[in-house]
């Protein structure tokens, strides 16, 4: 029961937006100002008092990002010949492959984690732990993002290095993980006004996030590459979080690192891939069927993630 309490409010609020959107109750504006606040402001201000108010060291979360970024690699390394294997168009195959990947860790993996976390031992460090783990993860997903759907980019007169540090140095959750990094590596303890002003700011992120995804949710154009889209879902709801408990076993983490690990793992396609798709000429539809199939598919898998690992 506990675990239906921990995801009903995570999907209950993805249905909200789609719901809100299709009932004209808010608009396309309204979803489109809500992601820019989560995405620039909600979310970094979250990881920015997580990671700066943290009792654990970055060091305390590396095997836990170290488990995340073998199995994304090894997962898009697999990847790769079964899109060549489909038949896949260029431009598509690239999606296909970025999308079998990039899991949404933050917009989802959160809020999963928040709920779901507070009936586990010592769930407070287990969530420092997990806002520990995104600070590196972050930029590695945009650097294996730009590095999958650099084919339609013109790197003669844009390298590849430069795009891959714009899109580093110019994402606001990684600025505010490293700033969260800076305060707690200097002993500063941030003021009690700021404080709970930041933290406000981070509890809108995520109710805000989750609704803008249901909002984004496009159930029309589904059956176009329908086989592949389901294909590319399954890498990332299933296979990905088999990867990666088989790297927690080999590696030997503790429960609650394991935990941690196949939940980020376990979350669907983020959204963030119909954005590449559209500004590196990969096939945007696709990514939002995609996202779509994985949202839906990530339900009962983080159901048994959750039961298994509580």
């Amino acid at each position: 029961m506990h675990v239906i309490s921990a995801l009903a409010p995570v999907f209950m609020l993805v249905a909200v937006g789609y719901l809100l959107l299709r009932w004209k109750f808010a608009d396309d504006a309204f979803f489109h100002v809500a992601a820019k606040f989560a995405y620039w402001i909600g979310l970094p201000s979250l990881l920015f008092k997580n990671i700066a108010e943290a009792s654990l060291s970055l060091s305390d979360a590396g095997r836990v990002f170290a488990v995340m970024a073998a199995a994304s690699i090894l997962t898009a390394l697999v990847s790769a010949p079964v899109a060549r294997a489909l038949g896949l168009s260029a431009t598509r195959g690239r999606t296909f492959i970025h999308t079998s990947f990039h899991c949404n860790t933050a917009f989802v993996g959160l809020p999963v984690m928040l709920y779901s976390l507070t009936a586990y031992p010592d769930s407070d460090k287990l969530i420092e732990m997990a806002s520990m783990a995104l600070a590196p993860m972050i930029p590695v997903f945009n650097i294996m993002s730009v590095i999958v759907m650099r084919g339609a980019v013109d790197t003669a007169k844009k390298g590849l290095l430069v795009i891959i540090l714009k899109k580093v140095v110019t994402n606001p959750q990684v600025l505010s993980c490293l700033a969260g990094l800076a305060v707690a590596f200097c002993g500063f303890r941030l003021p009690l006004a700021l404080s709970r002003s930041v933290g406000s700011l981070g509890s809108m992120a995520l109710p805000l996030a989750l609704m803008s995804i249901g909002a984004g949710l496009n159930l029309r154009n589904v059956r176009d590459g329908l086989g592949a889209a389901c294909l590319a879902a399954f890498f990332n709801v299933v296979m990905l979080p088999l990867i990666g408990f088989g790297l927690c076993r080999f590696g030997g983490l503790t429960s609650g690192e394991t935990l941690v690990s196949l939940i980020f793992l376990t979350c669907p396609t983020a959204s963030s891939a119909y954005i590449y798709a559209r500004q590196m000429k990969g096939d945007p539809s696709f990514a939002g069927n995609v996202i779509l199939i994985s949202t839906l598919m990530s339900a009962p898998a983080l159901w048994a993630v959750l039961y298994f690992g509580l």
